[in-house]
This record gives C-alpha cells, sequence and structure tokens, in this order.
C-alpha cells in the first residue's frame, strides 16, 4: 500500500506552495495556534462516525515557530479550505499537550490529541523497523534521506507501523541535522568518555552514544534548559532550530559539528480518525498531509540556516570536526541494529544510493 510521501520531482515543484511556509505561524490563520489546553481536548473532538465533521487537535512540544507547527498551519489551511469547514484543526504548541513525545504518542492513543509527530523510536515498541531510520550516520544529505524515505523502505517501515500500531501515517517530516552541543568542544570519540549526555530514548541511539564512550541518559524536553543550566547534564544534541528556538544556547557554549542523524519524524493520526471520514474527506485528508509535509521540510531547511547564523551572532562557538572516527566507530551499531531488525539488505541499499559511493 502506498503511503502519503513526496517524491523529490514533486517537492522541488512545489516551491510556489511552500513560499509562506517560514511566516505561517506569524500571519494569524483564522483560528491560529493556542498554547491555551481545552479543559477535555478529547470532548472538543466532535468527530462524527458518519464522516460530517470533525474538530482534530493537533499538538507539538515545540514551540509557535517551529517547522512541525509550520506544517500543522498548512495542513489546517488545507484541510479547511478543501472540506468546506467541515473538518477544523486546533493547534497547540509549547508542550502544553504534552511536554515530549512520549506524552504526545500517549496522549493519541486516549484520543486527547489527534495529529503529532514524533520519532521513530516512539513507535519501536510495536514494531522494531522504525529503529532503522536511529542508526548514526546512515544519512549523508538531505537528498540521500528524501530517496530513501520516499522511496520503498519508507513504505515499508509506514506498512510494518499501520500494521502494528492503531495510527495511520500521513509523512515522514524531519527535524534538522542533529549535531552535538554543550560546554567544551569535542574533537574526537575520545573527548566523549563518560560525558553525561542527553539523547532520545532509543536503543540504537542509546547504543550509538555508549560506544562512542559517553553516558546516555533520558530528560524530557521542556526540563533541558534547567538540566544544562544546572549542570544535570554535560551535553546533548539536536538541531541548530531545536537549540536555538529553546534558549540552549544561553547556558551552554559550543556546538561540535558530528552531524550524526539526519533526523527522521512521523506525521500521523489514528486509524479511528481517518476512518470515521467519508471518502471526499479522505481525499482531502491525503492531500492536506502531503502539502503539510512539504512545508514541514521546506520550513525546516529554511529555519536551520536562519538559526544557525543566529547562534553565531549569539556567541556559541561552531566547530568543525573530523567526523571520519565517529562513522567508523559506530560501524558495529548499523550493522548490529540492521541484522537485529533483519533489514541488512536495506542498510546495503541505503548505501548504496550515496553520491559519494
Amino acid at each position: 500500500m502506498k503511503k502519503y510521501m513526496m517524491s523529490i520531482s514533486v517537492l522541488a515543484g512545489a516551491a510556489l506552495i511552500t513560499a509562506c511556509g517560514n511566516n505561517a505561524a506569524e500571519e494569524g490563520n483564522p483560528g491560529e495556534e493556542t498554547n491555551d489546553a481545552p479543559e477535555n481536548a478529547a470532548e472538543e473532538n466532535n468527530a462524527s462516525a458518519d464522516g460530517e465533521s470533525m474538530n482534530l487537535i493537533a499538538a507539538t512540544q515545540l514551540d509557535s515557530d517551529s517547522p512541525f507547527t509550520v506544517g500543522f498551519e498548512r495542513f489546517k489551511e488545507v484541510i479547511e479550505e478543501e472540506t468546506d469547514g467541515e473538518i477544523t484543526v486546533e493547534i497547540h504548541t509549547d508542550g502544553s499537550l504534552g511536554g515530549n513525545e512520549d506524552e504526545l504518542v500517549q496522549n493519541m492513543e486516549t484520543g486527547s490529541v489527534d495529529l503529532v509527530v514524533a520519532s521513530p523510536g516512539f513507535m519501536a515498541q510495536a514494531t522494531n523497523v522504525v529503529d532503522f531510520f536511529a542508526m548514526p550516520y546512515l544519512f549523508e544529505s538531505n537528498e540521500h534521506w528524501e530517496s530513501v524515505v520516499d522511496g520503498d523502505i519508507g513504505d515499508l517501515v509506514f506498512d510494518q507501523v499501520e500494521e502494528n500500531t492503531s495510527f495511520k501515517m500521513l509523512g515522514y517530516w524531519s527535524a534538522g541535522v542533529r549535531n552535538y552541543y554543550g560546554f567544551d568542544p569535542i574533537e574526537s570519540p575520545d573527548d566523549l568518555q563518560n560525558v553525561q549526555i542527553r539523547t532520545q530514548d532509543s536503543p540504537v541511539v542509546t547504543n550509538t552514544w555508549e560506544t562512542l564512550g559517553a553516558n546516555p541518559t533520558s530528560v524530557a524536553w521542556d526540563e533541558m534548559y534547567q538540566a544544562l543550566q544546572n549542570r544535570v547534564i554535560d551535553a546533548s544534541e539536536n538541531d541548530f532550530t531545536n537549540i536555538y528556538q529553546a534558549s540552549h544556547h544561553e547556558v551552554t557554549t559550543n556546538i561540535s559539528l558530528t552531524e550524526h542523524d539526519y533526523t527522521t519524524r512521523m506525521f500521523f493520526t489514528s486509524d479511528e480518525i481517518y476512518s470515521s471520514l467519508s471518502e471526499e474527506q479522505q481525499q482531502a485528508f491525503d492531500t492536506a498531509a502531503e502539502e503539510a509535509t512539504i512545508a514541514a521540510r521546506e520550513s525546516d531547511r529554511e529555519l536551520a540556516e536562519e538559526s544557525l547564523d543566529l547562534l553565531e551572532e549569539d556567541g556559541m562557538e561552531v566547530n568543525d570536526v573530523d567526523q571520519e572516527p565517529f562513522i567508523e566507530m559506530t560501524e558495529s551499531v548499523r550493522e548490529e541494529a540492521a541484522e537485529s531488525l533483519d533489514m541488512t539488505e536495506e542498510l546495503e541499499e541505503v548505501e548504496s544510493m550515496r553520491e559519494s559511493e
């Protein structure tokens, strides 16, 4: 079953659609996002069994200027126009309905949230194939990433998620390129020995940093500023946009360009929501999901460039890193993960798609 993913040619042809993406949240579309959580979000989701009307709750732990919000705004704009207002969307940002992805996924399962973007790791308990995208140094560029997630391997992972969960997958989004940041720069894996680093709670991610010599730990995103400020952790890893928007540059001093993860995020809703739609509404839903995916990806790349400039302007030191030792040291992580996932052939296929090969 083919999923709703964009090919590179579609993305290239969609520049006009996404031209307003970076300003979508600021322009105040009708019913713009709110940070005030409803008393009972589930009661405000007025989905009818015959697909007549519904109000969808979209939520992210990130702020109102994030690429996720831009994607949600585009989804809202398209679906409300395509359905003549039969389907409306209410957007909640800044963690008002869940301070991290784990909470958001749980809230979707209970029905208090309807549209979520989360990392593949949060699907791992249901189907471990999603951990394929968590491998370090799997991708060499954004173009390489797109060719994989928008192809057969992306379809395979989506199919497995849908078969093993109650979720309806809508598109692959990105959250930039993740780099190491903290109080001291790193030049080699030797600099990571016994460093207390906040990472995502994924077996592959945890194994990656343990292999490099660090001590990975889990901290909720909305608690990160305080954890860094109080030196509860020594470092973290994330993309430029999230580092800047969360103001982590105020309490850390260095970014080291490890570029270990071209991040994959999954945009999804629940089977119950999607199956309650009429055929025409499902078509509108699909169209909105496709355009939201384009807008979120475009915004992610634009904001990454802007955020890096702002981080440097505010005094953050950005350090180049010889990535080869990191790539070599984590080769076993990729191989072991692929073998455990029964995806060795898929790993070989991804590697064969590298431009540098």
